[in-house]
C-alpha cells in the first residue's frame, strides 16, 4: 500500500494537543489574573506577561479548535478518488505463468 494511504493524518493529536495547552493556559491566565485584581502590585508588567499567556491561550485554543475540522477534511483528502477503486478490485487477480501452462505445452 502506498506509505501515504497507510499512515493517518497527524492534525487529530495535534489538535487535541493544542486544545488542551490552550485551555490550561487559559483557565491558569484568568486565575492569576484575578489574583493581581484583588492584590494590586505597584508593578505593571506582571499585567502585560498575565495579558500575554491569557492571549496565547485563547490563540492555542483557537488552533486547534480549529484544526479538528481539518483533520477531518483530511482523512478524505487522503484516499484514493471514489472513481478509481471499484475498478481497481473489480479486476480479476493476475495469473502466473505456471496456472496459465495447458497439457499441450507440456513435453
Amino acid at each position: 500500500m502506498v506509505p501515504i494511504l497507510s499512515r493517518p493524518s497527524s492534525a487529530a493529536p495535534t489538535s487535541i494537543f493544542y486544545i488542551t495547552v490552550g485551555a490550561l493556559l487559559t483557565v491558569w491566565s484568568v486565575i492569576w489574573f484575578v489574583y493581581l485584581r484583588n492584590n494590586p502590585t505597584s508593578h505593571q508588567v506582571l499585567h502585560y506577561i498575565c495579558y500575554g499567556f491569557l492571549g496565547t491561550g485563547l490563540v492555542l485554543l483557537g488552533i486547534g479548535i480549529t484544526l479538528g475540522p481539518l483533520s477531518r477534511m483530511a482523512r478524505h483528502a487522503e484516499l484514493p478518488p471514489a472513481e478509481i477503486t471499484p475498478q481497481a478490485t473489480d479486476s480479476p487477480a493476475p495469473q502466473t505463468a505456471a496456472a496459465n501452462t495447458t497439457a499441450t505445452n507440456r513435453v
